[in-house]
């Protein structure tokens, strides 16, 4: 090594452990030396680094320097000033955004006033109206999940729910996104593999987001060369992408006014809308929104669906209870009447707490405002996280938050609680999606009422969160939540 490199080595070590701004926040020395503490206990470990942080508040206290350039807060008051309104300018950190290589999409769009524009596009989608007037379809599909149960109680055949939870929720995402589906309700065995592939490619975004080069380079090569020697996740990746880019250059080609594709969903609707820029609709811009609202609309939905029907399982006398509330109402009743169910909607609740949504670091960066904490002073330009794992299990707010508690969300205390759920994000960038989830949420688990499950070779490991890898992974030997109907 040079003496140049060593005297530019010696002074990254000096700034970054004694004259940063942030050298004063508490944290261990190494994770504010360099990002290989990371790297460490994401890649090496696996997806434990959200772990290590929770370790890291227990020693230091509610604010850390978790790399050399950020800050984690674990602080269930403080959550709003880290994802506030729209009111409020806060941007993405370029370092997260890289877990999937959709760069063009809304959920990537780095700065606030891009993601508005965005946004804006699609929010009239996904307003609780809209959900409310495509209900129909989302019940069509509930009657054929029904169908699916009844098969298997007739059969006796074992039933992976995991699987079958991400078939439904992948047939309403697409439909909803392209007016038709894949039907994968109707092969559970397509949907295992898809489910494989989707959990493949998911562990690989720590890798994709440490050492962006590796993909880069492996797209750089011919695909008959680079298919030999991709990791797993990245050719899940690929041909999750051809799949979506089939999909959306059916759109840009489906110009016939009777066309039977031509029907009111969102990429067709987008489309058409006068009021995007040519830019906003290209191939690849609309390919890019299609990946992640396809994948974030299934994976997220159905490990919901089936941590809250697992724990249901589980503790039969919380199913006996949903059962009563649902017998004093009209058969089919609506995703509105559900919602006014306390014990249904207590279930729903701890389903999404204990299914965490998108666990890792979402960091927001206010980038022409000074923040402060405590008596910390966070300079503008730096990210700032709170990760819902240390939201959700924050005792003060959850106590015994491992348990599943349908209770805690009863009466005021309850609705007071709804506030800390960081399922779905929080602020302006909180999930879009939330209204359609939160309606097949209700409707799936409505449905489970109608018969006698239970458990088969599955515990309580297949469901909780163990690493970490933007989504939270149980156990990584699962064979996912399985049953038995009676």
């Amino acid at each position: 090594m040079s003496a140049a490199s060593l005297v530019r080595l010696a002074y990254v070590i000096v700034y970054r452990l004694f004259l940063s701004p942030l050298a004063a926040i508490p944290g261990p020395k190494l994770a504010g030396l360099t990002s290989l503490y990371e790297i460490y206990h994401d890649i090496i470990q696996p997806g434990q680094y959200v772990w290590k942080i929770k370790e890291m508040h227990r020693k230091y206290g509610p604010i850390v320097r978790v790399a050399p350039g950020e800050l984690h807060i674990q602080d269930v008051e403080y959550v709003d000033e880290i994802y506030p309104g729209a009111s409020r300018n806060r941007e993405k950190y370029a370092f997260q955004l890289r877990t999937l290589p959709v760069p063009l999409s809304m959920g990537a769009s780095r700065t606030h006033e891009l993601h508005r524009k965005r946004r804006e596009a699609l929010n009239p989608f996904f307003s609780r109206r809209s959900v409310v007037d495509y209900e129909s379809t989302i019940r069509s599909k509930i009657d054929q999940l029904a169908l699916v149960f009844e098969h298997h109680k007739n059969s006796g055949q074992v039933i992976n729910l995991s699987n079958i939870y991400y078939a439904l929720a992948n047939d309403i995402v697409m439909r909803y996104s392209f007016g038709h589906d894949d039907n994968l309700l109707d092969d559970e065995q397509k949907a295992g593999t898809l489910r494989k592939n989707i959990s493949e490619l998911l562990l690989g975004v720590k890798v994709n987001q440490h050492f962006p080069w590796i993909v880069a380079t492996l797209d750089s090569l011919p695909f008959f060369i680079a298919k030999n020697i991709m990791p797993p996740g990245v050719l899940d990746m690929k041909a999750f992408a051809g799949k979506i880019q089939k999909e959306i250059s059916k759109v840009l080609d489906d110009r016939g006014e009777n066309s039977p594709n031509k029907k009111r969903s969102i990429f067709y609707e987008l489309r058409d809308n006068p009021s995007l820029p040519k830019s906003e609709k290209s191939e690849k811009r609309l390919e890019d929104d299609a990946t992640l609202l396809v994948m974030a609309g299934t994976e997220s939905v159905a490990v919901a669906i089936a941590t809250s029907h697992f724990y249901l399982m589980q503790k039969p006398e919380y199913m006996d209870k949903v059962r009563g509330e649902i017998h004093d109402i009209p058969p089919n009743a609506s995703w509105t009447k559900l919602e006014n169910l306390s014990y249904l909607s207590g279930v729903v609740l701890e389903g999404l707490r204990l299914s965490f949504g998108v666990s890792g670091r979402l960091a927001r960066i206010a980038p022409d405002e000074i923040l402060h904490y405590k008596q910390h002073t966070i300079p503008q330009g730096t990210p700032v996280s709170s990760t819902t794992v240390c939201i959700h299990t924050d005792e003060s707010v959850f106590p015994d938050p491992w348990a599943f508690q349908p209770e805690r969300w009863f009466g005021r205390p309850g609705t007071e609680r709804r506030k800390y759920l960081m399922s779905f994000n929080k602020g302006a960038r909180n999930c879009i999606g939330m209204n359609l989830a939160y309606a097949e949420i209700y409707l799936a688990l409505a449905a489970t009422t109608q018969f006698d499950w239970e458990l088969y070779e599955t515990d309580e490991s297949d469901v909780r969160f163990k690493h970490d890898f933007h989504a939270a992974f149980p156990k990584l030997d699962t064979k996912g939540i399985r049953a038995r109907l009676l």
